[in-house]
């Protein structure tokens, strides 16, 4: 099919075995598209990690000269409010670097350690850090588990790091009075052979994302809220989401429609134990509590 391609031609002359006359000319063609967009994407990164970084940069600064050179012409409400940005802006570029860092982790190839992990538990322990936020905003944060959930196989740090990105997310793009939920459930088994897996969802009722941005938003640095004027993140969570659901052998999804809300999910195998004991169907009845 025709591509668009980038190619090197190489011309070398060929001489004889004395090195004395040219016995021709050989022509060597190389199919560098790969290199070329690999190189693009390097300098890309470069280009909004610099963007990235350098904004807070510029705003520590100027509210520290301000506090430096005018600080004893300001009322002790102007000095706080001084200090409470470049507190702000430093959490913020602190958030940019672990990201940068996490995403590269995840990138080198480095092992991580896959084990039993109860999902209840490590749902609670995210809602725990999350609850005073979504109050703090009158966000209802709620969970929905069937009862006796099987362990599944997974990293549990990992898996918390998608469950914090995912409902933070949620969070942010959720207005008051609006609701935010997780949910984990077991699906069926398809065959007597065929281990069953778990399947997690994380739901809000918030601004939703266009249908052009619904792939994008898993690129690096792309942000919705660019669409929505506001500053926070740093364009990096769903990409970190997508590269350890990926190495969970799994894939992220979502459904999504302005105005109304979204919908991310994924599904979780089954501990190796887990797989021999008998699945029943999923519960009509799910326990639901509000945190």
């Amino acid at each position: 099919q025709p591509t668009q391609r980038t190619i090197r031609i190489l011309l070398t002359t060929v001489l004889n075995l004395q090195r004395e006359s040219i016995k021709g000319i050989a022509i060597t063609v190389q199919d560098i598209t790969r290199e070329v967009e690999l190189n693009e994407a390097k300098s890309q990164f470069i280009s909004n990690i610099s963007h990235e970084l350098r904004t807070p940069l510029f705003n520590i600064k100027t509210y520290i000269e301000t506090l430096h050179d005018y600080g004893e012409d300001l009322d002790i409400e102007e000095r706080q409010e001084f200090l409470q940005t470049v507190n702000h802006e430093t959490d913020r570029l602190t958030r940019l670097v672990n990201d940068v860092l996490d995403l590269s982790k995840l990138e080198s190839g480095r092992t991580y350690s896959f084990d039993k992990v109860d999902l209840p538990q490590a749902i609670e322990q995210t809602l725990r850090t999350y609850q005073l936020n979504a109050k703090d905003k009158g966000i209802e944060l709620l969970q929905e588990l069937t009862p006796n959930l099987p362990l599944v196989l997974g990293n549990y740090d990992l898996l918390l790091q998608v469950f914090g990105n995912l409902i933070g997310n949620a969070l942010k793009f959720t207005p008051a009075g609006g609701k935010v939920v997780i949910r984990a459930y077991q699906l069926d088994f398809n065959s007597r052979h065929e281990a069953g897996k778990v399947r997690i969802e994380i739901s809000d009722t918030g601004i939703g994302i266009a249908t052009e941005d619904q792939q994008a938003i898993f690129d690096r640095f792309f942000r919705v809220e660019n669409r929505v004027h506001t500053l926070e993140g740093t364009g990096l969570g769903l990409s970190i989401v997508r590269n350890i659901i990926d190495r969970h052998h799994s894939q992220v999804n979502l459904v999504s429609e302005v105005g109304i809300g979204t919908t991310f999910w994924f599904d979780l195998e089954l501990f190796e134990e887990e797989i021999l004991a008998k699945v029943e169907t999923i519960p009509e009845n799910l326990e639901v509590k509000t945190v």
